[in-house]
């Protein structure tokens, strides 16, 4: 049994070791991306398309098109949610909480991977699989999965509390490249609510 779960343990350092270093080679990334939302039984409960863009440390957009738009902007310190429909821009500050979804995860702190989540991976020739389970009961998700191909994020699969699952496909994928300052600084346009939080 202590064999056993040492090995566990080896193969999950090495899990751990390996996407930081995938994750570390991602200093920025720039993608379309189509996302879909399945329940529990795998009945398709929405489908959007949108942009998004990462850039470390800390900084996200994420814009989904109709027919649910929403523009998601964070400079590392400052996090606003716009919904057009309802014409509303919520405003927070980055707490612990917003540190943990999968955008902070991906162009946050890489290096604490392996103290938050029990990371497991599946390798199948170029394509790489990596299962990562929260350690804090408190999450916003039970699982995500990432994938990769040639050492490349390719697409996230988020798995709720409640079953439901949230497929993200990433399109042509820009890694790297230097991304506009003012793009993860949201301008709130005016004539709309401003909720403080």
């Amino acid at each position: 049994m202590f064999l056993v779960t040492l090995s566990s343990a080896q193969a999950d350092q090495a899990a751990v070791q390996r996407l930081t270093q995938l994750l570390n080679q991602m200093s920025s990334l720039d993608a379309d991306f189509q996302q879909r939302i399945l329940d529990a039984r795998g009945s398709r409960l929405q489908e959007v398309s949108g942009h998004l863009s990462l850039q470390r440390p800390g900084q996200f957009y994420w814009q989904t098109e109709n027919p649910f738009p929403q523009t998601v902007v964070s400079d590392g310190k400052t996090l606003w949610l716009y919904d057009p429909d309802l014409e509303q821009v919520t405003i927070q500050q980055m707490d612990a909480s917003a540190s943990k979804t999968p955008a902070m995860l991906l162009s946050g702190d890489v290096d604490s991977i392996g103290q938050r989540f029990n990371v497991n991976s599946i390798r199948s020739g170029e394509l790489e699989e990596f299962v990562l389970k929260p350690k804090e009961e408190e999450s916003l998700f039970e699982e995500l999965r990432l994938n990769f191909a040639d050492q490349e994020l390719r697409s996230l699969l988020l798995v709720d509390s409640l079953g439901q699952r949230t497929a993200i496909e990433l399109i042509d994928r820009k890694l790297n490249t230097l991304l506009d300052a003012d793009l993860f600084t949201f301008q709130v346009p005016d004539d709309v609510d401003v909720i403080q939080q």
